[in-house]
């Protein structure tokens, strides 16, 4: 039973980091392609106060859960977890580096995102459903 609780939280705290860092990776995307305005000052300090109270301790709570579980199920040698690991490692950079952007942004030590912010949200996307589906399919063996 207890699995089942740590796994329910572990889900809960992917479900908000990965809302979180949708909501930052669009939001810097449009602050790139509209450009800064004094307007959109309230909304990057809102998501900015949102990264720092409830994404990034949900990264924290990811991190620790996915690890317990890993350790209670002893999927050690499952092919699948390495590589979710691996996409999961890389979303973390990412988060870190969106944050930075956006605390950078709003130190007024840069006018706007560099380019790449635009791909960000696609990128996003697409390693939170690969992830979805290694967790699920278990390709490579079943562990």
């Amino acid at each position: 039973m207890l699995y089942l609780f740590l796994k329910a939280f572990h889900l809960a705290a992917v479900l908000t980091w990965a809302g979180g860092m949708l909501a930052l990776a669009v939001v810097l995307a449009s602050q790139r392609a509209h450009g800064a305005q004094a307007s959109g000052q309230p909304l990057l300090a809102a998501i900015y106060r949102w990264d720092r109270r409830a994404t990034t301790p949900a990264l924290a709570v990811v991190w620790l859960l996915g690890i317990t579980l890993v350790v209670m199920g002893g999927w050690y040698s499952a092919p699948w977890l390495w590589v979710k690991f691996a996409i999961v490692f890389v979303l973390s950079g990412l988060h870190g580096n969106q944050s930075a952007g956006l605390r950078r942004l709003l130190a007024g030590q840069v006018t706007q995102p560099p380019a790449s912010v635009r791909w960000v949200p696609g990128l996003t996307i697409v390693a939170i459903t690969a992830v979805a589906l290694l967790v699920i399919i278990k390709p490579w063996g079943n562990v």
